[in-house]
Formats: structure tokens, sequence, C-alpha cells
């Protein structure tokens, strides 16, 4: 899929962006650049997630604290056109993707609220992304919710466990990291370390997504071939189109000058592609994610070949900006 001709290309500091083949409703781009940063500058710009993804896709973002709690989720909130749907969402039929009980609870949010239900949907929205956190975080992906937005209920393990079978680099070289993104949390890997964040994000004129995401690092082994670090982000939540995805950040062993690889691959299964529009709508898709990453690279490139990200205190929520807009 990478051509000697593109690795020459990525040498002279161009990004290189590919489209790989995917099934069951997957979408897969791969980018690569060079990038002349330590390994620790990927871990540090990391923890700074928001100041890391900051760029005019990102409508809004924060960390989560540990534990999570309600507060971390105040810079959260659904447009008017999906407020508007929640109000005649229903079980099999609604414009967001969220589960059975949790399409009720916005009704009903609706129904007590009267003139203010607007204000009241939004509140009930965090709460029922706080309590996908914090199932998550007990029982892991398997607990949560199907979303039940279309006919058929999609669960989110299963669509997720669809990506990581189509992505055997990582059960291959890097079991641990593998073992943990499937089985959290009843598999911890030791080196492995994480946290969760959420953020709004909106590509040309679809809708906004608001996505939470549990992030995982994993630093080198110190084995020949090894990735100097890796970064998987996991999505446990997406508001719309998305059933899973992962992405994976990969910072590759370079030349001795301190120059490196940096490699991003992101799967996602989504909802759109399938049905008897899916091949139209499926080259649209890929053409907006082939123009959007190498902007993406070059944001990401530039800021870790820069200063180091804004100094935050570990293990809070309020580390991060929740308006990141440029």
């Amino acid at each position: 899929m990478v051509s000697q001709e593109d690795l020459e290309r990525v040498d002279a500091r161009e990004v290189v962006v590919r489209t790989l083949p995917g099934g069951n409703g997957q979408l897969a781009v791969l980018g690569l650049a060079r990038v002349s940063a330590p390994p620790e500058r990927l871990v540090a710009w990391t923890h700074a997630i928001a100041d890391l993804k900051r760029g005019p896709f990102v409508l809004a973002i924060g960390r989560f604290s540990d534990p999570p709690v309600l507060e971390d989720l105040d810079g959260v909130y659904l447009d008017d056109r999906d407020l508007d749907a929640v109000r005649t969402c229903r079980s099999g039929d609604c414009a967001l993707k969220l589960g059975e009980a949790e399409i009720a609870s916005l009704r009903r949010a609706v129904g007590r609220a009267g003139a203010g239900w607007q204000a009241a949907v939004q509140r009930e929205f965090r709460r029922i992304l706080l309590a996908r956190v914090e199932l998550y975080q007990s029982l892991g992906l398997t607990a949560l919710p199907p979303y039940a937005d279309a006919r058929d209920p999609v669960r989110p393990q299963e669509a997720f466990a669809a990506i990581l079978a189509s992505s055997p680099y990582l059960v291959q070289h890097l079991p641990d990291l593998a073992a943990q993104l499937e089985s959290y949390p009843q598999v911890r890997s030791p080196g492995v370390e994480s946290f969760f964040y959420w953020s709004k994000e909106v590509y040309n004129a679809a809708k906004p997504v608001v996505t939470v995401t549990h992030v995982h690092i994993l630093r080198s082994a110190d084995r020949a071939g090894a990735p100097l670090v890796t970064v998987a982000g996991k999505q446990i939540f997406a508001s719309h189109y998305m059933n899973g995805a992962l992405g994976l950040t990969v910072l590759m062993r370079g030349s001795a000058d301190g120059a490196h690889y940096l490699v991003y691959l992101n799967r996602s299964q989504l909802d759109m592609v399938g049905g008897f529009f899916g091949f139209l709508k499926r080259p649209v898709l890929e053409g907006r994610i082939r123009r959007d990453t190498p902007g993406i690279l070059h944001a990401v490139r530039s800021r870790l070949e820069g200063a180091a990200p804004p100094k935050s205190p570990p293990g809070s929520g309020k580390d991060s900006s929740h308006a990141a807009v440029e």
C-alpha cells in the first residue's frame, strides 16, 4: 500500500495519505509524515489533548477527570438540529445514535420541562454521556446499550471487534495493547496508560458529532522494529455516523539525527455506507477523508516540532479547553 515513491516523498517532508480497503461498512485512512521530535513530545502533547486537536474541525473538547464528574461535560451541547430531532425521536427511528432507554429519557426531559425543554435536554444528554463512561469503566464496551437509532440495533462491542479484527498489526506486534483495547477493564496491561476525553467535531456540511474516546498510550519496549510510542484512541460513543472507530498514532524510529516517522491510521465502521445508496456515499466520505487528513497531520507535526504543550495537573478534567476553535 505504501510504495518506495511514497517513502521518498515522506523523507522530503511531504505528507502521504492513502485510503485502505475495508469491508463491513468500514472506512480506513493511512497517513505518513516525517517528524523531528523526541518520543516524549508525542506523549506530552497527547496528554494535552485539547491543545493537540485544536483546529477548524474541533468545535469543543475536554478531558475527563479521574474519576469522571458531570462538570467535565459542561462544554458539551447539542445543536439546534439535534435538539429538534429529540422531540420526534423514537427507538428504531432517531437522528441521534442512542440506546432505547436513553432515547426515552430525553423524551421525558422534553415532556417535563415545558418551555425550558431545550436546557433540560442538554442536561440529560450530558448525564447520559457520563453514565456511559462510568458503565464502560466498570464493565467495558459489552455493557453499553446498543444504538437504537435505526430498525436494526448495533452493539458498540460488535462494531469495535470487527475493527480490531481488521487491524492485525496490533494483535501481532503489540499484543498487550490489543488485549487492553479488546477487553478493558477486565484486562489492564502493564505499561499502558489511559485517559478519556470528549469532543464535538464537524467535517464540511455534515452534522456536528459528539464523541467520547478512550485514549491508550504505550511507550516502546526497546525491541527492534517496535514503535517508539503508540497512541490508540478507542471510540466509546458517537452521536452520529460512526458505530465504532479506532485511531492509531504511531511514532516509528527513523534516522540517528532524531527524525522519525509519524504514522496515522484511522479505521471507522460507519452506518452511512451500507444500504441502497452506500455506493454513492462511500466515495464522498473517502474524498473528505483524503482532503482533511493531510492538514491534520501537518498540524500535529507542527505542534510536535514546536514548543512543549502547556503543563496541566494530571487526572483533572479541567486541564483542557472546552472550546478549541481556531
